[in-house]
């Protein structure tokens, strides 16, 4: 069909990231991040597996965790386009620089196989990601 999937927000808000931790507090005024479920104190305790992972591979892969996410989302189809938004020249070279790691199949296999088993935080509205399988 030649359709493309945009896929919003693809580092979770910037909890992907890894640049927050389960002290940072978001004005509830003026940060929409405030009320979102994966940035509640107890989500970075169910989100441990997942950031023990990002965290190997970005240093295995002389990477940013934020670019081990969106490398490998990059990887899964070539119609998919991440659109990660930031409002620092840093982070966009930052997620630029994406492009540039590689990901082999096995690695691609090995990160699909974690992720379909760990635990993780509800995420956004409060909706979990579902598995496959539901």
């Amino acid at each position: 069909m030649g359709i493309g999937f945009v896929a919003f927000s693809p580092l979770a808000n910037g909890l992907l990231s890894r640049y927050y931790t389960e002290n940072d507090r978001f004005d509830a005024v003026n940060d929409y991040r405030a009320s979102m479920p994966q940035f509640q104190k107890e989500s970075f305790g169910q989100n441990k597996a997942l950031f023990a992972l990002l965290d190997k591979l970005a240093e295995q892969k002389h990477a940013t965790p934020a670019q081990i996410s969106l490398a490998w989302m990059l990887c899964k189809k070539p119609w998919i386009v991440p659109i990660p938004g930031t409002r620092k020249l840093c982070r966009l070279k930052e997620n630029i620089g994406a492009a540039d790691i590689r990901l082999s199949s096995e690695e691609i296999k090995n990160i699909d196989a974690a992720l379909d088993t760990m635990q993780m935080s509800d995420v956004f509205s409060g909706s979990p990601i579902k598995s496959k399988e539901e």
